[in-house]
C-alpha cells in the first residue's frame, strides 16, 4: 500500500462494503498530536461535525478537551448527554432550531451552550425565547473576515451587535466567532493570509471593549488556519475539525504530521474491461461533495480515471500495464472530503491496534 501505515484489515471478509472503517489508535494519535501542535488543549475548542460520534468525543475528553464546538443542535445533544459542559453551536439558530437550542438548555441546565449570530432580529427572537424558558444561551458575533459565507462586518457593524446582545435578557454576549475557510495554499503565505483574516476579528473586539462591554472569547479558524491564529495575540481558542480524521483534501494540500483515520471499505463489483473496475462506492458511499479525484486508493497502483459515478457505482479506469483487481477484490478508499463521508453512514466499523474489526462505533448525530 502507498502509506507507511498498514490498514489492510484481517477480517475484512466479515465487513460488508461499502463500510466507513475507523482506525482507533490513530484517532488516539491525531489527539495525541494536535495535543502537541497547541501545546495542550486550553486553547482547543475541536469541531465534532466530522466525526459525529459520542465514542470519538469520549476518546476527546478522556485525553483532557474539555469544551467543543458543532455545527448542529443534534451534535450539540449528543456532547451534552456525553459529559460536555461547554458547548459551543457554530451556526446560526433560526426558525424551529432556535426552539431546540433552547429546549437543550432546558434540559441541560448544567452544560453552557453558546449559539453563533450576525442577524439583529434573528438574535431579538432567540432572547425571547429564552426568556419564555427561563434560560440563559450565550452568543458570538459571527464576523465575517473574508470568506463572505456569512458574518456581520468587523467594526463598528459587529459593535453593534454586540451593545444589542449585552442589552437583551436571556443573552449574554461572549466574544466573536471567525472562520477562515478561504484561506489558501500552504506555508508561509498560507499562515500570513490566516493571520491577516483573524486580525479583523481581534481589532474587533478591541473596539467592542473600548465601549465598555466585555468581550471574552474569540474563535477562530478550521484545520487551514488553526495553527497559525493560535498565535495571533487576542484570539483565545481555535477550532479546527477535519483533524480527528484527517482526508486528501486537506492532507495533500496542507503539511500537517495528522494521519488517515477513517477510510471507505469498498469492493469491485464488475470489471467491464481488461483496464475497467466499477466499485460499489459511488455518490451513497464516499464525499458525495467533490469533483474528481473524488478519492485516493490505497491498494491500486497508478493513475486513476475516474469516469462515471452514480448512487452506488463508481467506474474507474485504470493506468496502462496495471494489473485489474478481479469481482469481489477489496480495494481501500481515503475519502477526499472525510465530514461529508462519515455523514453517509450510520456505523463506523472499528478496527482495533492488531488490524481488526472488534466493534462497532454508531455515528450518533449524522444528518442534522
Amino acid at each position: 500500500m502507498s502509506s507507511d501505515i498498514d490498514y489492510t484489515i484481517k477480517n475484512v471478509d466479515e465487513i460488508p462494503s461499502p463500510a466507513l472503517v475507523v482506525y482507533k489508535d490513530i484517532v488516539a494519535r491525531n489527539i495525541q498530536t494536535i495535543g502537541g501542535l497547541l501545546d495542550g488543549y486550553d486553547r482547543l475548542r475541536p469541531h465534532i461535525k466530522t466525526h459525529k460520534m459520542s465514542a470519538v468525543a469520549k476518546m476527546e475528553m478522556d485525553a483532557g478537551i474539555t469544551k467543543f464546538k458543532c455545527a448542529t443542535p443534534k451534535e450539540a445533544a449528543l456532547l451534552a448527554a456525553n459529559g460536555a459542559t461547554d458547548v459551543m453551536i457554530a451556526y446560526p439558530p433560526v426558525g424551529p432550531q432556535t426552539r431546540r437550542v433552547v429546549d437543550l438548555a432546558q434540559i441541560h441546565s448544567n452544560v453552557t451552550f453558546r449559539v453563533i449570530g450576525d442577524d439583529a432580529p434573528s438574535i431579538r427572537l432567540l432572547s425571547e425565547a429564552c426568556v419564555d424558558a427561563d434560560v440563559s444561551i450565550g452568543v458570538l458575533i459571527d464576523v465575517n473576515t473574508g470568506m463572505n459565507r456569512t458574518g456581520a462586518p468587523p467594526g463598528e457593524p459587529s459593535v453593534a451587535l454586540a451593545k444589542l446582545i449585552d442589552s437583551l435578557d436571556g443573552l449574554t454576549f461572549d466574544g466573536l466567532h471567525a472562520y477562515d475557510g478561504h484561506v489558501k495554499g500552504d506555508g508561509e503565505p498560507r499562515q500570513t493570509k490566516a493571520k491577516e483574516s483573524v486580525q479583523l476579528a481581534v481589532d474587533t473586539r478591541k473596539q467592542i471593549e473600548a465601549v465598555g462591554i466585555d468581550c471574552p472569547y474569540v474563535v477562530a479558524s478550521g484545520s487551514k488556519g488553526f495553527d497559525a491564529t493560535d498565535e495571533v495575540d487576542g484570539v483565545t481558542e481555535v477550532s479546527p475539525g477535519t483533524w480527528i480524521f484527517w482526508d486528501t483534501g486537506y492532507g495533500e494540500a496542507l503539511a500537517f504530521p495528522f494521519s488517515w483515520a477513517a477510510l471507505v471499505v469498498s469492493r469491485v463489483i464488475s470489471t467491464p474491461a481488461d483496464d475497467l473496475i466499477t466499485l460499489d462506492a459511488g455518490n451513497k458511499g464516499i464525499n458525495p461533495d467533490v469533483p474528481v479525484p473524488h478519492f485516493r486508493a490505497l491498494n491500486l497502483d497508478g493513475e486513476l480515471e475516474f469516469l462515471v459515478r452514480n448512487e452506488e457505482h463508481q467506474l474507474i479506469r485504470l493506468e496502462p500495464g496495471v494489473k485489474r483487481p478481479n469481482v469481489g477484490d477489496v480495494i481501500y478508499l481515503i475519502p477526499k472530503h472525510v465530514c461529508t463521508t462519515v455523514n453517509l453512514y450510520d456505523e463506523a466499523y472499528v478496527i482495533d491496534s492488531d488490524g481488526n474489526w472488534t466493534e462497532t462505533w454508531s455515528i450518533d448525530a449524522r444528518g442534522h
